[in-house]
């Protein structure tokens, strides 16, 4: 199984939660942002875990675009900042398709990842989306992960590519909160999604991190990333996955040979 932490940069609170999940041991694969307050902080963070397969969170609702703003100008508001996650999903429950100019999304995508590789020195490890589920995301993304030759794992499956396999998603942890759900809870539910195959690859998605006005002023995300925070250290979490002898790996697992 393959614990996924996004949002990483969001903000240094944020951070600091990541790196309390990252040193459980249990999440190896990380997504970065690298257009918001805490990226440089959370480069500076990661530098002494270097098993750590570090991606790109692709971020085209918060904060400023990477790309030069006249040539995205259909994904900013008038104050230069990103659409906000909010008016897109408001747009989605309409019926209205979003992100429809895929080459304002190409443009900002590769933008991202040239930051990234600014950043870093490197290309990301892989490459995921934030927040908004888009077809013509999801399509751009696609076209420019095999471009880069970079693995994408889609919340879409038909769209994943540069993938050795396609793993199972289970169940959202911000979902399980939201319907009554505890940290201490959760390793049971996705146990029992798990158990139904033992054999099968899957993967989950926290969002780990503390609180702090950049959180509460930009993210709808709040409880519950203390929640993935007291979930990911729960001792019942890592007995859960030990007595049942669940391997936890990377993205680097996924990596097509050849």
């Amino acid at each position: 199984m393959i614990i996924r932490a996004d949002d990483f940069g969001f903000s240094p609170a944020v951070n600091y939660g990541e790196i309390t999940a990252i040193k459980t041991g249990l999440v190896k694969s990380v997504g970065l942002m690298v257009n918001m307050p805490g990226t440089k902080q959370a480069l500076r963070m990661l530098r002494d875990f270097p098993e750590v397969c570090l991606g790109l969170h692709a971020n085209l609702v918060v904060g400023k675009p990477c790309a030069n703003p006249a040539k995205v100008a259909s994904l900013i508001q008038s104050n230069g900042d990103f659409i906000s996650s909010r008016t897109y999903r408001e747009q989605l429950k309409k019926g209205v398709e979003v992100y429809t100019d895929e080459l304002a999304v190409r443009i900002e995508i590769e933008s991202q990842i040239n930051c990234f590789y600014q950043l870093t020195g490197k290309l990301p490890e892989y490459i995921d989306t934030h927040a908004v589920h888009s077809d013509h995301l999801f399509s751009v993304v696609k076209s420019v992960a095999k471009q880069y030759n970079i693995m994408f794992l889609a919340t879409d499956p038909s769209y994943s590519t540069n993938l050795s396999k396609n793993p199972t998603r289970l169940s959202s942890s911000s979902d399980f909160y939201q319907n009554g759900g505890t940290p201490d809870m959760y390793i049971d539910k996705i146990g029992s999604e798990m158990s139904r195959d033992c054999n099968s690859f899957s993967y989950i998605v926290i969002h780990p991190g503390y609180l702090d006005d950049d959180v509460f002023s930009k993210s709808s995300f709040t409880t519950m990333r203390t929640h993935d925070v007291a979930m990911i250290t729960s001792e019942k979490t890592k007995q859960w996955l030990e007595e049942n002898q669940v391997q936890i790996v990377s993205h680097r697992a996924l990596k097509e040979i050849g």
